[in-house]
């Protein structure tokens, strides 16, 4: 199978399950691009994720950007990012007509609490396997736990952007 159907498929498949936001998308990279196709090392992966998560715009179609370039140069950049953005294009035309009529139906609901639950599930996976390929060392995990602390103790009074700014200060200082 020529290698822009391959791109297609698999962000296709990365794009219908980006529901729940950008972290999402980091999991559903690492399954297509690294373990599936073998396109990306877990090293690669997050260098990708972290300029995607740099640049302005939506991490999904930064990333389908940025891997697509690296696939397949600028052919793969545009069938990577078209091929993300498809699904919820093609969900979002034929379910908006039904929106006001099927959310308050029960088994929407219910299902919509199922997902979300399956969102938590991947969010929570893409900050372990993510978050264990940077955190080498006692003293790394120290530093992400006391900002992570940090950040749940304060409960958004203070912005997070500061806590990262701290982390680089105590890189600075430590390592």
């Amino acid at each position: 199978m020529p290698i822009l159907i391959k791109l297609f498929l698999s962000f296709a498949l990365i794009g219908v399950g980006a529901y729940g936001g950008g972290l999402v998308i980091i999991p559903l990279i690492q399954h297509e691009l690294v373990n599936s196709q073998g396109w990306l090392t877990f090293n690669e992966m997050t260098q990708l994720i972290s300029v995607a998560q740099m640049t302005p715009g939506p991490i999904a179609i930064n990333a389908a950007t940025f891997a697509g370039v690296r696939i397949a140069g600028l052919p793969g950049a545009l069938v990577a990012t078209t091929a993300v953005v498809l699904p919820s294009i093609l969900m979002l035309s034929l379910l908006a007509p039904l929106m006001e009529r099927i959310s308050t139906n029960t088994h929407v609901r219910q299902l919509r609490v199922g997902v979300q639950i399956g969102v938590v599930s991947l969010i929570i996976f893409a900050t372990w396997s993510y978050g264990s390929g940077i955190v080498g060392g006692w003293l790394d995990f120290a530093v992400s736990a006391l900002a992570f602390t940090g950040l749940v103790l304060t409960e958004g009074r203070v912005h997070p952007v500061l806590f990262i700014l701290a982390c680089g200060f105590l890189g600075l200082w430590l390592f």
